[in-house]
């Protein structure tokens, strides 16, 4: 019996269609047509467009697509874990010998008396160091709150005779110190522009948004409008161009030059004056 790919080829022979019109008519691109053809999945994009994908296809041709799903889905599952029990072998034998050479009843009593007397002194010991050290600790902090009090003190009487010019410079200094919590500080330098980005899909496409360090923003295929922002510039995968209208800062960009052929797949940058720039794949 034949494989998938092997009834795939064959149906695309028989179809007398070229992987050119093919893709024209599936609105899939070429590459990726070839990829199935050859079972190379890791040429494919995102799982969730791959595996539409290859339904679609297979649908185009006529052919049941469960076993090149089935195929795809062992690709993206992650090796399996060796046996714990065949790669660490049973040491019970070994711990058997050890207790039967290991005769307790040579232990003498007085050992015994003598080792439990031992271990109730280092008890006591480490219980007395533990209330020691209670009792520094307590201090420690009567002595931080008398110097936070003074502190307070010298606070208040500065503020008397603070200026006017030096109150707004306090006040600038606690609110780029707000600004600059958590992720903001990291990621924001002076020169960054956070651009509100709005896509509307009209067809069955595919999206998938980057920003200027190069992070996830996006990823989407269906139709609605999504409003989300980011960094400029910014990266745009656009599956099937012409379902797809974007917006950036409420401007609409004409990407046309962007797409690439008939496969209608469109990728670019968008810079901080919405200048568009082609990339090539």
């Amino acid at each position: 019996m034949e494989s998938w790919n092997e009834q795939l080829k064959t149906k695309i022979l028989e179809s007398e269609f070229s992987i050119k019109e093919i893709s024209d008519q599936t609105k899939i691109p070429a590459k990726f047509i070839e990829a199935i053809e050859q079972a190379d999945f890791k040429k494919l994009p995102a799982e969730i467009f791959a595996k539409s994908q290859i339904e679609r296809l297979f649908k185009f041709l006529e052919i049941d697509p469960s076993e090149a799903l089935k195929d795809y889905k062992e690709f993206m599952s992650p090796p399996e874990m060796a046996n714990v029990d065949e790669t660490f072998p049973d040491k019970k034998p070994l711990y058997d010998n050890l207790l039967k050479n290991f005769n307790i009843s040579k232990i003498s009593i007085s050992y015994l008396k003598y080792g439990g007397i031992f271990v109730a002194s280092i008890f006591f010991l480490i219980l007395m160091f533990a209330v020691l050290g209670d009792k520094e600790i307590d201090k420690s902090k009567d002595f931080e709150k008398d110097n936070s009090l003074v502190s307070l003190e010298l606070k208040k009487q500065d503020s008397l005779t603070i200026s006017p010019e030096e109150d707004l410079l306090y006040e600038n200094e606690i609110k780029n110190d707000l600004f600059s919590n958590g992720e903001t500080k990291e990621d924001l330098s002076p020169n960054d522009i956070t651009r509100k980005i709005e896509i509307v899909i009209e067809g069955e496409s595919w999206v998938v948004i980057f920003d200027k360090n190069e992070r996830l923003l996006y990823e989407l295929m269906q139709t609605g409008s999504y409003e989300l922002s980011g960094i400029s510039p910014l990266r745009f995968k656009i599956g099937y161009a012409p379902a797809a209208n974007l917006y950036i800062d409420d401007q609409k960009i004409s990407f046309s030059r962007a797409i690439k052929g008939a496969t209608n797949y469109a990728h670019f940058w968008v810079n901080e004056a919405n200048k568009v720039e082609s990339i090539r794949d």
